[in-house]
């Protein structure tokens, strides 16, 4: 191989040499930069992780308390509509009474009318003198 090749194809290499020493050095800084990027994103997930874990915790108490409330108002529900059929029964009751007792009433008032109207057809007659 001829010398002034040699010496070319040397100062191609150096050259080469030269040029890739500041691509690895900026290759070093992007990979020191995403080791950072790695890092935060590392400590953001985990922080995100730990908020859906909180949040899930809320949740779930959240519906121990909806559930809680829920069965009360069920209770509740169930109590007004004892208390509707009661007052229905006692309307029923009383209504069934008052008609029995005007029934009643009514008789003993046709009886009493029934008296009177005897013994006003019976009364003697007025002497006008």
């Amino acid at each position: 191989m001829p010398v002034a090749l040699e010496i070319t194809l040397i100062v191609v290499l150096v050259a080469l040499a030269i040029g890739l020493v500041p691509l690895l050095f900026q290759l070093r800084r992007t990979a020191q930069g995403l080791d950072a990027f790695l890092l935060s994103s590392r400590r953001d997930l985990s922080q995100i992780a730990e908020d859906v874990h909180a949040t899930r915790l809320r949740v779930d108490h959240l519906a121990d308390s909806l559930q809680t409330c829920l069965a009360e108002v069920s209770v509740f529900g169930r109590v007004l509509g004892d208390v509707g059929r009661t007052v229905k029964d006692f309307q029923c009751r009383f209504h069934s009474t008052i008609e029995s007792a005007s029934r009643n009433l009514g008789g003993i008032l046709g009886g009493i009318s029934a008296v009177l109207a005897f013994f006003k057809g019976r009364q003697p007659p007025h002497e006008s003198e």
